[in-house]
Order: C-alpha cells, then structure tokens, then sequence
C-alpha cells in the first residue's frame, strides 16, 4: 500500500545527495509516522547518501523514532562473534581447527569434536536450538550461559560436519562460550574492550540481564488477523540469544563496525577475507556464507551481509564491494522484514532498475506495453493505460498504478523489481526481475 509522505517532527531525513526526496518517499512507502518504523543507512565511499528514520519509538507515548536511535540487531550479532573468534585466533588463543571440547567442559561428544571452522560456516551438521518446543517454553527466564549450554546441548546433532549447510544459532551459542574460556572475559566484556571501544562504538552493546533498560526503542509484533495491532513480543530473555543475537546497536556504530572491520582495524586483511569468502563443504561445494557472513550475488553484484530478527525487531546490513556501498536497516517491529526498503533505495543508488519516465509524454511507450499476459501458473495481468496512466490488473480484480520505465519496462509503485517487455521465438514476454532473487518466470503476451 502507497502511504502519503508526512513531514513532521515525527518525520527526520538527512541527506548529501541530489536524490533526497526519491529516498525520502521511497522510505514513506515502507513505514508511517503512527506506527512501528524504519531507520535506514546508506553510504558509499565512506560518504553519507541517505541517513532517515519513519515511525514511532514508543507507540504508548507517541515517541518518534530518530536517527541515532539504538535498536537491537538480531543475527548481525554473528559478524562480531566471528570477528572475536579470528581475534583470538590472531592473538594465538585458538586455532580454526580447535575444536568445541577444547574449550566447553563436559558437552556431549558429537559436540566437542566439532571444529571452530566448521561451527563459524554453519557447516558442522548443529541444530537449531530455536527449534526445539522444551525449551522455549522456559526461555522467558534469565539462565547462564552455562545452563543454556546444558540445554541446547541436548538436541542431537542433526549431520556429520562439512556435509551441507544448516544455519544454527546453537552453534553461535558456543563459540560465545569459547570466547569467554578463550579470553578470560565474559562475552560482553570481550566486545566492549576489544571492539566496541576501539572503534569507538559508544552506543553498542551486548543485552543482558542488567542492561537491557539502556535500549531506548520499544520492539513489537502484529499477527495476519489484526496487522494494525502492535503487540508486545514474546519474551526471550537475552541469555538465550546471547552471542547469536543480542547486540544492539545504533546506524552510526554499524558504520564504525563496517569500516573498522573491512579496514585492518579490528582482524587482519586475510581473516577479513576468511569472513566474507563462501565456505566450502566436503565434496568441494560452495555454500552462501563465510564466517559470520551471507555471501552471493544480488542483480549479479556480489554482496556480504546478514539479517538479524528477534522478539521485536528485524535489521539487515549489506555490503557490495564494487561500488563501496553499506546499506542497513533496522525495524521495531519483528513481523516486517525491513530489507526491501533497503534494497530498493540501493537499487536507486546503483541504477539496479531501468530508469523511470517522466517529465515527457509516455503515451508512444505506454502503448507497447498494453495487452493482456498469463503464466505458466495460470497467472494473468492485464495492462491498460487509460487517461494517461498505465495500470495492472491481476486475476483477483485489484488495479494498480504502473511506473513507466526506460527499456519496455514498469514496476508498481513503491519498488525497483519491475517487469520488461521481450520478444522471443516470435512471441513477446513480459519477464518479471527480482532486484533480490533475479529473473523469474515470464509471461506471454496472450491479447494485444
């Protein structure tokens, strides 16, 4: 649904390039001054393109949401975990070939024989703890990092090592432990001393029993029968996330961490890589992730990010190297996925897309594009342009307003993925391109 853009104080942008309000709007189209929001970051070259935030910090007060803001990142947590590890590694604590024994007394034996590496990859064959019904039925509570461990720990493991990829946070869990035997500090303490005050991260840290009350933005859930009722989250107290997930942090900070990280300043160039380099699986396979790190291609453009949700909040940060941009977003509410605000204004920045037309007559254009389309799946679109505007009509009746774009393409308002016109085999195909997933299945052209 398209949203009216609202300027007001509940309303804040800041930006240093020409396309403010292409950004601004775009970021209306994803949140609205009343509700739950966004804040997004982007920059590139080391130079700010768009810093905003959309929406309320507090729904009970009214509160609005302001760029430095601190907001719970989830999963992103990985990236400093594996960041600590390759640290310990550096300073000779550890090896990637220690294994989870070494260091965690008395967990079960297909734990402790698992390597470092292969727990960092998600390629060690762990579960999901997340998963499992006993014990999320008693994470509401506090628990040491001990007793997590003796929980979590029970769940059989599910592969040998190095036989396919399987995302676990039980994995993250552990390494956590080790760098708390490793080092001699608690987890917390590690980061803030040895990567939160170096980078001069001021506003980050990890949540725990004691310091939860430092986090300013209030996270909520909705459910598909009232998604306009913002409800408090489930309680999972931080223990339990730990050193999976429970950092927060601020837009700012992120951006220390970024240039820090790619930098030299936090690990060596070549753990850097080790990081951001796809992890390979017995058989020689490549797998989607490095050490703390998704790793594949975006509209061709490799990238490395990772996306974080917990009870409340949803974040993603991204990276693509070829054009030095760092892109990332964070969410207060846990049932919104904010990435595709996100990429859209990165697929602006980058011209991901086929430029809109406007400014000009685009009745010529326009007409090219009339006709009616259906898919393989039965699927129909019907595109008209009447009293010069272009529309879609799908097969449950809606209509909806077309952007007309260079190149026999159109998008529906609010997003860079959009449709282009092809002629193949003497027939012409409407192909539908995915800024996220790439090009998916056509359809042809039935009426014209």
């Amino acid at each position: 649904m398209v949203k009216k853009l609202l300027f007001s104080s509940i309303f804040f942008v800041s930006c240093v390039d020409a396309q403010e309000h292409d950004f601004s709007a775009m970021l209306s189209c994803h949140a609205s001054s009343d509700k739950p929001g966004l804040a997004v970051s982007i920059e590139q070259a080391g130079k700010h393109v768009f810093k905003g935030v959309l929406g309320v910090a507090d729904i009970s007060t009214r509160e609005p949401l302001k760029v430095d803001d601190t907001f719970q990142i989830g999963s992103i947590t990985k990236q400093f975990t594996a960041a600590a590890i390759l640290q310990l590694v550096q300073n000779k604590k550890l090896s990637l070939k220690s294994t989870l024994g070494d260091f965690i007394k008395d967990i079960p034996v297909e734990y402790a024989s698992l390597t470092i590496e292969s727990v960092l990859s998600h390629t060690s064959g762990l579960p999901n703890y997340n998963l499992d019904a006993g014990i999320r039925q008693r994470w509401d509570k506090y628990a040491t990092i001990d007793e997590v461990i003796n929980q979590v720990s029970e769940m059989p493991v599910l592969r040998k090592p190095g036989v396919d990829y399987a995302y676990s946070n039980t994995g993250y869990i552990l390494l956590g432990k080790v760098i708390e035997v490793a080092s001699g500090l608690t987890y917390s303490e590690y980061l803030q001393r040895n990567i939160f005050s170096p980078l001069g991260m001021q506003n980050s840290f990890v949540v725990t029993n004691g310091e939860s009350s430092k986090q300013i933005v209030k996270g909520y859930t909705t459910n598909r029968d009232a998604p306009n009722l913002y409800l408090a989250p489930e309680t999972v107290d931080r223990s339990w996330i730990y050193a999976a997930g429970a950092i927060a942090s601020t837009l700012d900070d992120m951006s220390l961490w970024h240039s820090g990280l790619s930098s030299g300043k936090v690990i060596s160039a070549e753990n850097y890589q080790l990081m951001v380099s796809r992890a390979k699986l017995n058989n020689g396979e490549s797998v989607n992730y490095g050490f703390g790190t998704d790793v594949y291609p975006i509209s061709g453009l490799p990238s490395y990010s990772h996306q974080g949700q917990v009870p409340g909040f949803m974040a993603w940060s991204i990276y693509f190297p070829s054009y030095y941009l760092l892109g990332t977003v964070f969410g207060n509410n846990d049932s919104v996925h904010p990435g595709p605000a996100l990429l859209n204004m990165i697929a602006r920045q980058l011209n991901l897309s086929p430029t809109p037309i406007v400014d000009k007559n685009i009745t010529e254009q326009a007409k090219i594009l009339i006709g009616q389309y259906k898919g393989a799946d039965d699927t129909v679109m019907t595109v008209t342009f009447d009293d010069g505007q272009l529309s879609a009509t799908t097969g449950n009746g809606v209509i909806r307003k077309l952007v007309l774009r260079e190149n026999n393409a159109f998008s529906y308002e609010c997003t860079e993925d959009y449709y282009q016109l092809r002629e193949q085999d003497d027939k012409r195909l409407l192909v539908p391109v995915s800024i996220y997933m790439g090009e998916l299945a056509p359809l042809v052209r039935s009426e014209i």
